[in-house]
């Protein structure tokens, strides 16, 4: 007789597939640890955040905090950082910015503490300066002191040139943090004609980077920058700005998107959070930024190592042929373009899994093993589906795949209750199938007299 082990892990995992069916979110948040899917939960049923822009901000904040400190090593010249682009992405009203706030919360903390103290030693520097070589001896300073470097990790609103001079100043790495992205991208043409944009496609790669503009005194050299990117954006405004150079350059294809299934208004309720959730959050990002990063005898960052154990690695290779071949079949190369980015992410998606087991005590951070390898391959699966998405709303198809499977399973000619009856079937309910007619009805579906016609020739792909 076959017995089924019921594990801890297992419960926990049932409860999260649970669980986001109820809050209609397809984040597997299972890759997290339990403290964190905690705080995740909560902060969905206290203050309404949806967990994809809960989830997806915390990936950036740990990803922001390991920095320049960890590196994966796939193979012998092949490191992996763990830099990130992420756009949470949905209607206005739809609670995108909260959740980025409160998850960043933390690093804003610290870094205006980090401003204090660089303030005061500004002023400092500038009443010595005030002086003379032989005052500065008398009152025993150096007669050519350093000026103070203001640490940091978010920045906002920032020129190339700025976030040049805060990459060299924060060896560590830094995240952009933009509440509106469309303002970022508006940026690139505010000073030069397209140079900020591959300022950035190069810096997602976190390699060497040289500053040597004609005028320009204050060149930097720069072996070795971290950035992290992340903000907000509405759906029309998101295919506005990944129009023209954008869509063909492999810009749009760096970056991840958060967007959740279910894009409407949530009320509110009066259901408060405990303060113990947001200590935890600040302990994990504490932990993250007592870090120590080593350097070299020149200043060179020298990130610690971490590797795949041997079964993880097998996992990961097996993946990649599948994936290989899935490429290989496909033949839009604009889909080619999306799939082969994730080559790139799971890696770094790895990384972030398994410093947040440290982070937790639920795990090392030295060897990568085949549970976070597992799990990041859940994460590629939610991110290939939004960047599918996207797609899709470039091409002026603006359904989720969810809507889309649905209306492919309607019937050509349907009252509502016939789709209704088929909905249900899809685990639909009412109210959110009537929301789906009415936006079908804008393109996809004619209506007359409650009933409807499918319009075959806008059906999408």
């Amino acid at each position: 007789m076959n017995e089924t082990r019921i594990t801890a892990k297992g419960i926990m995992e049932d409860a999260d597939k649970l669980i986001n069916q109820v809050c209609k979110s397809q984040f597997p948040v299972e890759i997290f640890p339990t403290m964190i899917r905690k705080i995740i939960w909560k902060m969905k049923e206290a203050l309404t955040y949806p967990v994809d822009y809960t989830a997806s901000s915390m990936l950036v904040a740990i990803a922001v905090g390991i920095g320049n400190t960890h590196a994966l090593k796939f193979k012998s010249e092949w490191t992996v950082k763990d830099i990130l682009y992420m756009a949470l992405v949905g209607r206005p009203g739809a609670n995108k910015s909260h959740p980025l706030r409160t998850v960043l919360r933390p690093y804003f903390e610290f870094d205006m503490e980090q401003y204090r103290k660089f303030s005061e030693e500004l002023n400092r520097y500038n009443k010595i300066m005030e002086m003379n070589k032989k005052e500065r001896l008398e009152q025993g300073y150096e007669t050519a002191p350093t000026s103070p470097v203001r640490k940091r990790f978010l920045v906002s609103d920032i020129t190339q040139e700025a976030m040049v001079k805060a990459l060299a100043e924060n060896r560590r790495g830094i995240c952009l943090y933009m509440d509106e992205l469309q303002a970022w991208v508006k940026n690139f043409t505010r000073y030069s004609n397209g140079s900020e944009e591959q300022f950035y496609i190069s810096l997602f790669n976190g390699s060497f980077y040289i500053s040597d503009r004609k005028g320009d005194t204050n060149n930097n050299c720069i072996d070795d920058p971290f950035a992290c990117i992340i903000g907000t954006i509405q759906p029309t405004i998101l295919t506005e700005m990944l129009k023209g150079s954008k869509s063909n350059n492999g810009f749009a294809e760096r970056i991840l998107f958060a967007i959740p299934e279910e894009q409407e208004k949530s009320y509110w309720n009066d259901t408060d959070m405990d303060a113990s959730y947001y200590d935890d959050w600040h302990n994990i990002i504490q932990k993250l930024i007592h870090l120590k990063i080593s350097t070299d005898e020149t200043g060179r960052v020298i990130p610690t190592t971490i590797e795949y154990e041997p079964e993880a690695k097998k996992l990961l290779l097996e993946w990649q042929r599948n994936w290989t071949d899935m490429i290989n079949e496909e033949e839009s190369d604009k889909k080619k373009g999306i799939y082969s980015k994730f080559e790139i992410f799971i890696h770094r998606f790895c990384i972030i899994i398994q410093v947040c087991k440290w982070l937790c005590n639920e795990g090392s951070a030295d060897k990568v093993d085949f549970d976070t390898v597992t799990k990041a391959i859940k994460l590629v699966d939610y991110y290939k589906g939004t960047a599918l998405l996207v797609n899709d709303m470039m091409n002026g198809i603006f359904l989720t795949a969810k809507q889309k499977e649905l209306l492919d399973k309607l019937p050509e000619e349907f009252s509502r209750a016939e789709g209704l009856e088929i909905a249900i079937q899809q685990e639909w309910n009412p109210s959110t199938f009537d929301r789906f007619l009415k936006k079908a009805s804008t393109k996809y579906l004619i209506h007359r007299h409650g009933h409807y016609q499918k319009a075959l020739d806008k059906m999408p792909n």
